[in-house]
C-alpha cells in the first residue's frame, strides 16, 4: 500500500477509520499528525453468513503494521472487545507502547499471560495525564459507559484540538464507577474542539439512555417470580450488568454457574478489581444435581455466535448444560445489526425446548450504553465542537447523527467509511477525503489470523453443495478396473451406479480419441473435468470433488 506514504508527510495531517465506521464494532482509527502516527482501539467484528463456520473477524491491521509508517502508539479507550479484542492476534508484531488505564489493562492482561514480558509494552495512565510527542499530545477523559473506567481521547496538535469520544452515555447513577459528571469535560470546553469524532450507535433513537442502576429492581423482580432455572446472557465485557445479575442472584440465594470462557475472564477480572464481591462459581458438571429454581447460569453468545456456550445449549448438544421446560432465558443485550437472524434462530431454538424466553421487548432487561439524541445534542451544547465526523455506527447512524449536527448548527461535519483516508484541516475545519482503502475483514478461527480467504468459497461451496469423492483405478492399458462413489452433505439421493456410468462412459471416450496422449496427470483432469460436468448436467449442483485416479 505505497499510498499509505502520504501518512509521513510533515506538512499534513490525516484520520483513517481502518474499521469502526458504516458498522458496529470492529473500532480501529488511525491519526497522523504531520508524520507522526497514533492508533485508536483494536476492536473485533461479529462475522455475518458470507464466513461459513467463522464468528468473529478484525480489520486486517497491516494497515499500520507494515514498513511504509512507524506508529508512536496504541491508545485502548475502553475493554469492550470491539475496542481491544483485535489485540491478542497481532499483539507479537507490535513494537510501539499501548496506552491504557487501570481497569483496561487489568481487563486484557489475562489475553498475553503466555507472552514472556507483555507486560512492558503497556503504559498504564491515568484520567488528564498528558502523553507528548513531536506533534501532538493526547489525555484520556474519563466518561460512563457499560463498563468501568471508559475514556475518550483528547489530542493537542499544533493546528487545532481533536475530541475522540470512544463509547459514551450520560449515566448519573452507574452500577460500577464515577457518574458522568460534566466538570470531567471543562478542559474541552476551555481548550475548544476544533473537531469531534463521535459515537453515533444511537443517534437516531428519540429516548434517552437509562441508567445502568435502573435494571437492578427489573433483575430482583424477575428472580422473585421466575419459577425454573434462570439463564442470562449478555456481552461477556459488560460489567456492569454482570454485577446487577450476580448480586440479584445472590440476594435470592441461587446457585450460580458461569459458561463461557471471556465472561469467565471478565467475572474474574471485576472481582480482582473489587468490582463485584467474590462468590462461589459451581462447576457446570454439577448443573444437573441442584433445584432448578434456586439455579442462575450466566452464559455468552447473546448474539448467536454459532460456536457459543449458549449455541450448543440451545441445540442441546452441551456436554454439561441441559434445560428443562418452562426453564427462563433473559437476553440482556441489544441485538447488533446483522446478527437478526441469528439470534432469532437461537430464540426458536429455546422456544422448541420449551423455554420462557425474555428480551427487552418483554420486559426492562437492557439499557444502552450509548447516548440518544437528546444526549448528544445536550454534550455537544456544553462542549461546542466546530466540526463533526461521526464513527462507531452503520451508515443510517452516521447519517442521523450528521442530522443532529446540523440541528446544533455545526456546519462543518464530514460523512466517511472505514478505508476512506481523510485530510484534517483543523484550522478551516475544511476536512476532505483524498483516498479510499479497501480493508480486508480478516476471519479468526481458533484463536488465528486467516489471511488466505480462499477456504471460505471452499467451505461455502461444501455448504451449498456437498462433497463428491470419486475413485477410479485404470490398468496400463487405460481399461478401468474398479469405480467407487461417495458422497457428504449431498442434498440428493439418487443412483449412484448410474451416476458413474455416466462418468466412465465420458472417460473411456475421451481415452479413445485422445490415448496417446493421456498419462496419470492428464487423465486425472479429464476426470475432473467430467464429473463437473456429469454433476451439473443432472442436479445443477457443482460439489467439492475429490478425485482419485491411478494407474495400476
Amino acid at each position: 500500500m505505497s499510498n499509505l506514504d502520504i501518512l509521513n508527510s510533515k506538512n499534513q495531517s490525516f484520520f483513517l477509520p481502518i474499521g469502526g465506521i458504516g458498522e458496529i464494532g470492529g473500532n480501529n482509527y488511525l491519526y497522523s499528525f504531520k508524520g507522526e502516527q497514533i492508533i485508536v482501539d483494536a476492536g473485533i467484528s461479529f462475522a455475518d453468513d458470507s464466513l461459513p463456520g467463522v464468528d468473529i473477524t478484525i480489520p486486517d491491521p497491516y494497515i499500520f503494521l507494515n514498513p511504509s509508517i512507524k506508529p508512536k502508539a496504541m491508545i485502548l479507550t475502553h475493554a469492550h472487545e470491539d475496542h481491544v479484542g483485535g489485540l491478542e492476534y497481532y499483539f507479537d508484531k507490535i513494537d510501539f507502547p499501548i496506552y491504557c488505564n487501570q481497569f483496561t489493562y487489568a481487563y486484557i492482561k489475562h489475553k498475553f499471560k503466555r507472552i514472556p514480558d507483555f507486560e512492558k509494552k503497556f503504559h498504564i495512565i491515568k484520567s488528564y495525564q498528558e502523553i507528548s510527542f513531536k506533534n501532538f499530545s493526547f489525555q484520556l477523559i474519563p466518561t460512563t459507559h457499560s463498563i468501568p473506567d471508559p475514556t475518550g481521547i483528547f489530542f493537542k496538535t499544533n493546528d487545532g484540538n481533536i475530541y475522540h469520544t470512544g463509547d459514551w452515555k450520560i449515566d448519573k447513577n452507574p452500577v460500577t464507577g464515577d457518574p458522568f459528571d460534566y466538570d470531567n469535560f471543562k478542559i474541552l470546553k476551555e481548550e475548544n474542539i476544533d473537531l469531534l469524532i463521535g459515537d453515533s450507535t444511537n443517534a437516531g433513537v428519540k429516548e434517552i439512555s437509562r441508567s445502568e442502576s435502573e435494571l437492578d429492581p427489573s433483575f430482583d423482580r424477575l428472580f422473585e417470580d421466575l419459577n425454573g432455572r434462570i439463564i442470562v446472557t449478555c456481552f461477556s465485557s459488560n460489567i456492569a450488568r454482570l454485577k446487577t445479575v450476580i448480586s440479584n442472584a445472590l440476594k435470592h440465594k441461587k446457585k450460580i454457574f458461569v459458561v463461557g470462557r471471556s465472561i469467565k475472564r471478565a467475572i474474574t477480572t471485576a472481582i480482582e478489581e473489587k468490582l463485584i464481591d467474590n462468590f462461589e462459581i459451581l462447576n457446570e458438571k454439577l448443573f444437573a444435581d441442584y433445584n432448578r429454581d434456586n439455579v442462575v447460569l450466566i452464559c455468552t453468545g447473546s448474539q448467536g455466535e454459532k460456536n457459543s456456550a449458549l449455541s450448543k445449549i440451545a441445540n442441546n448438544t452441551h456436554n454439561h448444560i441441559k434445560l428443562s421446560p418452562k426453564d427462563n432465558i433473559i437476553f440482556s443485550s441489544k441485538e447488533i445489526p446483522g446478527n437478526e437472524k441469528a439470534i432469532s434462530y437461537l430464540k426458536n431454538s429455546f422456544s422448541y425446548l420449551g423455554l420462557n424466553i425474555i428480551s427487552d421487548e418483554d420486559d426492562f432487561v437492557h439499557v444502552s450504553g450509548h447516548p440518544g439524541i437528546q444526549e448528544i445534542k445536550e454534550f455537544y451544547q456544553y462542549v461546542k465542537p466546530i466540526s463533526l465526523i461521526p464513527m462507531h455506527g452503520e451508515y443510517l447512524h452516521l447519517k442521523k447523527h450528521l442530522e443532529i449536527a446540523h440541528d446544533l448548527n455545526i456546519e462543518k461535519s464530514l460523512l466517511l467509511l472505514s478505508g476512506d483516508l481523510c485530510e484534517l484541516d483543523l484550522k478551516d475545519k475544511n476536512h476532505k477525503l483524498i483516498d479510499q482503502f479497501v480493508i480486508k475483514k480478516l476471519p479468526v478461527i481458533q484463536n488465528s489470523i486467516i489471511e488466505d480467504m480462499n477456504f471460505l468459497s471452499e467451505r461455502g461451496k461444501i455448504l451449498n453443495n456437498g462433497i463428491v469423492s470419486l475413485n477410479i483405478i485404470l490398468n496400463k492399458k487405460l481399461d478401468i478396473l474398479k469405480s467407487e462413489l461417495h458422497t457428504k452433505g449431498f442434498p440428493f439421493d439418487f443412483d449412484k451406479e448410474f451416476i458413474q456410468e455416466q462418468i466412465k462412459e465420458s472417460l473411456l471416450n475421451k481415452i479413445l480419441f485422445m490415448k496417446d496422449e493421456m498419462n496419470e496427470r492428464s487423465l486425472h483432469d479429464q476426470l475432473e473435468d467430467i464429473a463437473k460436468k456429469t454433476f451439473s448436467k443432472n442436479f445443477s449442483l457443482k460439489p467439492e470433488l475429490l478425485i482419485h485416479l491411478s494407474i495400476v
